[in-house]
């Protein structure tokens, strides 16, 4: 099923470079706030190098940009976008105690986009159902107000088949006392 999405993913991705890095992590680690992907990625193409995503992760990005490049871009995105001050120790604020060497030109290069999004193809599965994901806690009773999260649909069946169970349950259980409170009177001897 998933071959479609994912094989031309891969075959998209810069066969010659090995590993990629998280824009996020960049971000992260300056305490800035993230460029998109595109501009990013405009800027990497506008500096001379290549870039393409990966089709591990979906922030991940490749390319043959050697990581001075890729911090000098960073500097010149603070530069625009400044970042609160941090101590000295901390890696951001040593990376950004240097100057750029390279000027970031961020205007958007034609071939920032990767030919599978400029045709707005899916680059990840789709998730397999509605409301796919982390599902309530064990123990936990849903309530209308988690309408919102799984629809009303789950919640108004499930409500309906909560409602139905709890009598024949409440039932069940007296009618098994009501044995285990005979069987304890026939057992005592009388006076």
């Amino acid at each position: 099923m998933g071959v479609h999405i994912l094989l031309p993913n891969s075959l998209q991705e810069l066969p010659d470079v090995p590993l990629f890095l998280s824009l996020h992590n960049l971000c992260a680690t300056l305490k800035c706030t993230s460029p998109s992907a595109v501009i990013f990625r405009s800027a990497v193409i506008n500096a001379g190098y290549r870039i393409s995503g990966t089709h591990v992760n979906p922030l991940g990005l490749k390319s043959d940009a050697p990581m001075d490049v890729i911090w000098d871009i960073m500097r010149c995105w603070v530069k625009n976008h400044p970042v609160k001050a941090q101590p000295p120790d901390q890696p951001g604020s040593i990376i950004l105690a240097k100057e750029p060497v390279l000027q970031a030109n961020f205007a958007r290069a034609v071939a920032s986009l990767s030919k599978a999004q400029a045709k707005k193809v899916a680059r990840f599965l789709p998730n397999p159902e509605r409301h796919w994901g982390p599902k309530l806690r064990a123990g936990r009773q849903i309530t209308s107000k988690h309408i919102s999260l799984l629809g009303p649909e789950v919640v108004n069946g499930h409500l309906n088949l909560e409602g139905r169970e709890e009598p024949d349950a409440k039932r069940q259980k007296t009618e098994v006392q009501k044995e285990e409170d005979q069987k304890t009177e026939d057992a005592t001897p009388s006076s």
